[in-house]
């Protein structure tokens, strides 16, 4: 599958520290919270591992609501521009912080965002075929490495970026959440195959 994710979280603190604790929980809530974003009520439910979660199937949403945190993931979220999610993040949770990673290896595609209280704080996507598609706001502390060539594609000479967009992806996804696809995990990261989210199926 390599990294396929569609991942937005809404939290009222550091996402990453809740992470490990949705396994299972609040199936009432993520109902709800996915037929919100979907606009539709679902017509199956059914645990799936975070892993697959984050890049569910066209027709299905997977959600997670606890206390103080709301996971969605959907194929519908996909966008060059992050940017443009910043009305959706408004309605859903305007005072609280929202992160989205966006990435898809077949594309080497990656993208990320970052708001806090409604109001869009980063929003990166790069991609080798278009370079630099989006870069607003501050870079973040984990970037800079990647812009000062930590991460440099050694295999491949003239590469038209200074790291791969798939490496910076699975790292956001590491700083943000707590985990990654792809790469090497370290002691602080948990494996999302141990994490169960809620999926819900719509009809066409």
């Amino acid at each position: 599958m390599g990294s396929k994710s569609a991942i937005l979280v809404l939290s009222n603190a550091e996402p990453m520290e809740r992470f490990r604790d949705i396994s299972g929980e609040g199936r009432a809530e993520s109902k709800a919270l996915a037929e919100r974003v979907a606009g539709r009520v679902s017509v199956d439910v059914r645990p799936l591992p975070l892993d697959l979660a984050v890049w569910p199937e066209s027709g299905v949403l997977c959600a997670s609501s606890v206390a103080g945190l709301q996971v969605i993931c959907s194929r519908g979220f996909i966008t060059r521009n992050p940017s443009e999610l910043t009305r959706l993040v408004g309605e859903l949770a305007p005072n609280k912080k929202g992160y989205v990673v966006l990435m898809d290896s077949a594309e080497d595609w990656a993208a990320f965002a970052v708001w806090s209280d409604g109001r869009l704080q980063r929003s990166l996507s790069v991609d080798p075929e278009y370079g630099v598609v989006e870069d607003l706001g501050a870079r973040l502390n984990f970037e800079h490495p990647f812009w000062e060539g930590s991460h440099s594609v050694q295999e491949s000479a003239g590469y038209p970026l200074p790291f791969h967009p798939i490496d910076l992806g699975n790292r956001a996804m590491r700083e943000f959440f707590g985990f990654i696809l792809e790469g090497r995990a370290d002691v602080h990261s948990f494996d999302p195959e141990d994490v169960d989210i809620w999926a819900f199926s719509f009809a066409d």
